[in-house]
């Protein structure tokens, strides 16, 4: 059966229907127009909310977008500050290098990413990689590679039509003329990491700025950092630049004038490296606390680090049981053995447990009960001065005695040890000083034989030994408080700071008193006095020079699983006004005045520009 659909009714025959019948047609016709409206209104109102989205919630993005299409800003590096001695020596600048730069979108286009992955050598997934964790935003260009060869920007160039986004411009990159000189003192460059990055990002630094890592490159990062620059260039649809639209220049950072002494840090470092030693030396102006040298060996090339260093040079420095990485003048501890017995001695004039005229017989050893503790030599009737010249173990042990653990402890720190120097600088060492309290509050978790306080500790600690620790820089201010007469200064290692492009001064280091050490000048100048013996008739003949008066003191510190001491050497001259104190140690270096007397001896040959004979040997401890 076929149906069909009944025919329109007739206007006659609309009119004779019943009036319910076309009520209900005209309600039916109403609700849809109604309908329709509704739906126009709805499209309608849709369309005004995407515009309203698009030119008010994002107008801004979509504005900068679309200025992205056909502009490009080109940041530009600023130079970073100059470093310099105190007598305008250059230890760090910047060179010239040419880099690399990539806009994001070059991340997700496969060819491009294969044609520089040819011409850099770099696997494509590696530079996708650099862009992405690099970039800040979709717009702006992102460094991909630094220090690029000319050769290689020469292929770039000529492939710049098939390399859209991609652009070469030259960057200052960091250079240390002096090479590894004073190289954990300046410190380290490096790429800055994304923590970095979100503390600094509202100081304006980018997220491949390098920035420093450690040392005055790290202290001063606010001072050395530029102000970078840049330049906004229309682009077409390649790529390619049309013309420039804005420029601005970028201000160098700041020139940081330090107080060390270029000769004085070189030739510490040349002795070092010349036999081999292993350990550190600092030298301090004891009337300001300026430092004139900072040495650690083995040293590094910083210069590894100024473009971020590879896996390749890095595993050999990392891996060195020498570690060269560490900073051994603040970031070490060491025993400081007889180097610690002035100390000793002040604090037993202090407390009246000795006197000038104490004297002692040295057999070569002391007994404590059943122990016997020994002495590095025989001395037989030892008095003061010849206890200190000569490093009479024996004298001490009994003066540790009589003046006590605690008493020995406060005068310890009233130099300035157990306690940072506060120096400019950032990974300081606080060392230790024991006391029987000290003792009970670190080993309490064990043993009572371990935390009880015996009187060998005594002994041990009288003479530098035990549980003594101290860092270079520490002992290094030690020799400066007795050489001024029980000033203890804090530490400082940059002079002066000025605009790179005005040459205002932005900052100076100011001497800083922390406390006048409370041993009377009296006392204070016989142990002074017995130092200037020591180098004249003890076991710092090294250091004997004519025409310049050097006070000193030689040690030796035993080490766990050594059989060999580690070699310590105190000075400080001229004796009459001093105006350098030195603190050298030389790992498993044997005596003192043999290892680490070498290493003082050359600093005050360059600080004084006096000219070595050849040193006078003498037996020490």
């Amino acid at each position: 059966m076929i149906r069909t659909t009944p025919p329109p009714l007739r206007r006659s025959e609309r009119a004779n229907q019943p009036p319910q019948s076309r009520r209900q047609e005209q309600r039916t016709a109403s609700l849809r127009a109604l309908g329709f409206g509704v739906v126009i209104g709805l499209l309608f109102l849709a369309l005004l909310a995407r515009l309203w989205y698009l030119q008010v919630v994002h107008g801004d993005d979509f504005r900068d977008a679309a200025l992205a299409n056909q502009s490009r800003h080109v940041r530009t590096a600023a130079p970073r500050g100059v470093i310099t001695d105190r007598h305008g020596v250059l230890l760090a600048a910047n060179r010239p290098r040419l880099a690399l730069y990539a806009t994001p979108d070059v991340a997700k286009d496969p060819l491009v990413l294969a044609r520089l992955s040819v011409l850099l050598e770099i696997p494509a997934d590696e530079i996708r990689q650099t862009i992405l964790e690099t970039q800040q935003n979709p717009y702006d260009p992102v460094r991909i590679a630094l220090d690029v060869p000319m050769r290689m920007v020469t292929q770039i160039e000529e492939n710049k039509p098939f390399l859209p986004g991609v652009s070469t411009q030259p960057e200052p990159v960091r250079w240390y003329p002096r090479g590894s000189l004073a190289a954990h003192l300046l410190g380290t460059m490096g790429r800055i990491n994304d923590a970095e990055w979100r503390s600094k990002k509202a100081a304006g630094y980018s997220s491949d700025d390098f920035l420093g890592k450690t040392g005055i490159e790290s202290a001063f990062e606010p001072y050395l950092r530029g102000k970078p620059g840049g330049t906004d260039v229309q682009i077409d649809a390649h790529g390619r630049m049309v013309r420039t639209l804005s420029a601005a220049d970028p201000a160098p950072g700041g020139t940081v004038a330090l107080t060390v002494d270029a000769g004085v840090q070189a030739a510490a470092e040349r002795v070092f490296k010349e036999h081999g030693f292993v350990g550190a030396a600092v030298a301090i102006n004891p009337q300001t606390g300026a430092v004139l040298a900072m040495a650690s060996a083995p040293t590094f090339d910083p210069d590894q680090f100024a473009k971020g260093i590879t896996a390749a040079n890095w595993k050999p420095l990392h891996d060195s049981p020498a570690h060269p990485l560490i900073n051994r003048t603040l970031d070490a501890m060491y025993p400081p053995g007889s180097t610690f017995k002035p100390v000793v001695a002040c604090a037993g004039l202090e407390t009246g447990a000795i006197t000038t005229g104490s004297s002692v017989y040295c057999p070569g050893s002391y007994h404590l009960g059943r122990a016997r503790f020994g002495c590095w030599t025989r001395h037989n009737e030892t008095g003061f001065v010849k206890a200190i010249a000569q490093s009479c173990d024996v004298f001490f042990y009994v003066a540790g005695q009589k003046i006590g653990p605690d008493r020995l402890s406060y005068y310890s720190k009233q130099f300035g040890l157990a306690e940072k120097t506060g120096i400019d600088l950032d990974g300081e060492d606080i060392g230790s000083i024991p006391s029987p309290s000290w003792k009970a509050k670190h080993f309490r978790r064990l043993a009572p034989q371990y935390s009880h306080w015996f009187g060998g500790d005594t002994l041990h600690m009288s003479i530098g030994q035990g549980d003594v620790l101290t860092t270079p820089l520490q002992m290094a201010r030690v020799a400066a408080t007795l050489a001024n007469g029980g000033k203890v200064l804090q530490p400082y290692t940059v002079e002066r700071i000025t605009d790179g492009t005005t040459a205002h001064l932005l900052y100076r280091g100011t001497p800083k008193l922390v406390h006048q050490v409370p041993i009377s000048p009296l006392n204070m100048e016989a142990v002074r006095s017995a130092m200037r013996a020591t180098v004249t008739n003890g076991t710092g003949k090294v250091v004997n020079f004519p025409g310049i008066a050097v006070a000193a003191k030689t040690g030796s510190a035993q080490t766990h699983g050594s059989a060999k001491t580690h070699g310590l050497f105190i000075c400080f001259a001229p004796y009459d006004h001093p105006t350098i104190a030195i603190a050298a140690i030389v790992e498993h270096g044997g005596h003192g005045g043999d290892t680490a007397g070498k290493v003082a001896r050359a600093m005050l040959l360059a600080y004084f520009h006096l000219k070595d004979t050849g040193g006078t040997s003498a037996r020490s401890d």
